[in-house]
């Protein structure tokens, strides 16, 4: 029987289906990676059977959440849905937590805490906070930490609670509704700044819901206010340029030139705002720089001229429903 011919092995084929196979492993090999990443950054969605009140200290309308370690140590953390996820390094170490290095940060997760005086952890994959060493306090839980969840600030009743999943608003809580912007990235929430939109002098703004915006105001501006309040305290703020064009189209408006004491920025008192269809005021602004709101807005889905704070809130009981990306107010009786 006559032999059967093969073909010759062709070494370039070869290496070309080498390369394919080196390239499309590095593929899924980095596709692996990034969902991984997307995995452990995204905060997933809060689920708990029942409303959680959380223990807080209500101080100059803004909520300081303050949960009891398994050692007996209170924390102190200010709740600021605009500002940054940490604990400092001596509330850490009061607390008895073990720091570690990840990614070139030191970071911690929250302590363990007593059942009956304690909070959540971030929702998610990644539960770790950075740890600061060069500030004081005890530490902040900021946007990535609301992330998630469905949480009503009732500033009237002076509470904080996490709320019962599923969250269904009730018919009052809809009829004054206002939809939140998130950044996105590949139709992906990468970021957890609420923006919503206010109206100020028939103007509407876009925002930042800035619930840790704090003012600490001048023997001047305590005088001028008048309100019994301390010097530190919540406040909204609001863009150099807006807060010129407001002050000269509105010069009644009362001013207080160095009314922050710390940033030495000038103040305005708004004598309304609104939002979702609902007014309060007064709310005294303090500038910022039209620079420093480019900044803030690189974290923003929009670009912002403001961030509303406590003393605007104080009026309402508000409901911000993250997953939902949806904020509900409800006024307080006068």
């Amino acid at each position: 029987m006559p032999a059967i011919p093969t073909s010759p092995i062709d070494p370039r084929r070869s290496r070309k289906r080498l390369w394919f196979r080196i390239v499309l492993g590095g593929v899924l090999g980095i596709g692996l990676a990034l969902a991984g990443y997307v995995w452990w950054m995204q905060p997933g969605t809060r689920s708990v059977a029942h409303d959680l009140s959380l223990p807080v200290r209500y101080d100059e309308h803004r909520f300081y959440a303050e949960p009891i370690t398994t050692n007996g140590t209170k924390l102190t953390l200010l709740t600021d849905t605009g500002g940054g996820m940490f604990l400092t390094q001596a509330a850490l170490s009061r607390a008895g937590g073990t720091p570690t290095r990840m990614f070139g940060r030191t970071v911690s997760r929250l302590p363990a805490f007593k059942p009956d005086a304690a909070i959540p952890e971030p929702s998610g994959g990644d539960r770790r906070m950075p740890i600061w060493d060069d500030t004081d306090g005890d530490g902040m839980l900021g946007q990535r930490w609301f992330a998630g969840g469905v949480w009503t600030f009732d500033y009237p009743a002076r509470s904080l609670v996490l709320r019962a999943t599923p969250f269904m608003p009730t018919a009052a809580m809809a009829l004054h509704a206002a939809p939140v912007g998130f950044p996105t990235s590949l139709g992906i929430r990468d970021g957890h700044h609420p923006r919503f939109t206010v109206s100020i002098a028939g103007d509407s703004v876009e925002a930042l819901l800035d619930t840790g915006a704090t003012a600490w105001l001048s023997p001047q501006a305590l005088e001028i206010m008048n309100d019994g309040g301390r010097s530190e305290r919540a406040t909204s703020f609001i863009q150099g340029s807006l807060y010129d064009r407001l002050h000269s189209a509105h010069p009644e408006w009362r001013t207080i030139v160095n009314g922050c004491v710390k940033s030495h920025a000038d103040m305005i008192e708004v004598p309304e705002v609104e939002i979702a269809g609902l007014k309060a005021g007064p709310v005294w602004f303090t500038r910022r720089s039209d620079a420093t709101y480019v900044w803030m807005s690189s974290f923003m889905d929009k670009p912002i001229a403001a961030s509303v704070g406590g003393n605007f809130f104080r009026h309402f009981r508000m409901t911000v429903d993250y997953p939902r990306a949806v904020v509900y107010f409800e006024q307080a009786a006068p």
